[in-house]
């Protein structure tokens, strides 16, 4: 997605009034039906469903555009929560106006299905590697897909503004907090990330998709 395009759909949500929700709030629950498509304007949510083992984080982002747009397409029964992890504020258009908007320009179809299949494949690339991967796999994994969502060059580095908290990595990808402190202690002393309170830097983006992968 283009900068310009990007900037386009942000200017069309910024028509519409925001909600301000706090950190750990449940948005929607398992059930309920979106009536909006939801962007989000500042903050993070994160998406999971509940299983017998307790809940399961589904590893994907910014997950509250991609599954509103879902419904706006598809009748498909929403079986997920979804939470905020950090203080989010997020527009919300009414279905007919998002359908103008979309019918207004044919190339913003093509754009939001491109984000939507990229984000959709690398999910599946991911998965993979976290559920056939070792500790070191499923780390790199997620950090890549958040470099993909999230990353933004500054002054020459990749930067990830995203609450990367050893307890938020580890519920992503299934492994103890204790085992997540390790793993990206040690992408530090590889000089792979580097990392700063709400966010990462990438320092190598090559080694990281290497570490990524499951595959020998």
């Amino acid at each position: 997605m283009t900068k310009a395009k990007l900037n386009q759909i942000k200017k069309f949500f910024s028509q519409f009034p925001t909600k301000k929700y706090p950190k750990n709030q449940i948005i929607l629950k398992s059930g309920d039906k979106f009536d909006s498509v939801y962007f989000i304007k500042s903050g993070f949510i994160r998406a999971y469903n509940v299983t017998p083992k307790g809940q399961n984080t589904i590893n994907f982002f910014k997950p509250i555009f991609m599954m509103s747009v879902i419904h706006f397409i598809s009748d498909h029964r929403n079986d997920f929560y979804f939470e905020t992890i950090a203080p989010t504020e997020v527009y919300m258009a009414p279905y007919s106006e998002f359908k103008k908007f979309m019918d207004s320009d044919p190339d913003l179809n093509l754009i939001i299905m491109d984000f939507f299949f990229q984000s959709i494949l690398n999910y599946f690339v991911n998965q993979g590697n976290i559920v056939n991967g070792n500790a070191q796999n499923k780390i790199a994994s997620v950090l890549l897909q958040l470099t993909h969502d999230y990353g933004d060059i500054k002054k020459d580095k990749l930067v990830v503004t995203f609450p990367a908290t050893h307890r938020i990595i580890a519920n992503l990808v299934g492994l103890t907090r204790e085992t997540t402190s390790v793993q990206m202690s040690k992408l530090q002393k590889a000089g792979v990330i580097s990392c700063k309170r709400t966010q990462f830097i990438v320092n190598d983006l090559e080694k990281l998709k290497k570490m990524s992968s499951s595959i020998e």
